[in-house]
């Protein structure tokens, strides 16, 4: 599993855009195949952040995800007003928190 997560930073006045404009992704996503989790919460106004969190069944997925023509635009419309402090992770092992 690819887990991704991290925060996107835009100026204050941008990140309201920043938000809605990523959470359109939302629902079409949820539906692509192997996406198991697909997340952007507005973190703070004040700084200019945006929560991301995303889990991907492996690296296929997120490719195919990556590659899709709604996602380029949003990243070639968004790419000089951000910095993106976003990681991936691979996981193994999913447990609950408590085991």
């Amino acid at each position: 599993m690819i887990i991704l997560a991290g925060h996107i930073r835009t100026t204050p006045d941008q990140v309201e855009g920043l938000a809605q404009a990523l959470r359109s992704l939302v629902p079409a996503t949820l539906a692509e195949d192997g996406c198991l989790a697909y997340a952007f919460a507005l973190d703070d106004r004040e700084v200019g952040t945006v929560l991301v969190y995303e889990r991907w069944r492996d690296q296929a997925a997120l490719d195919a995800h990556l590659a899709l023509p709604e996602v380029l635009g949003i990243l070639t419309d968004w790419g000089d007003k951000v910095t993106i402090d976003v990681r991936k992770f691979d996981a193994a092992n999913e447990r609950s928190p408590l085991d």
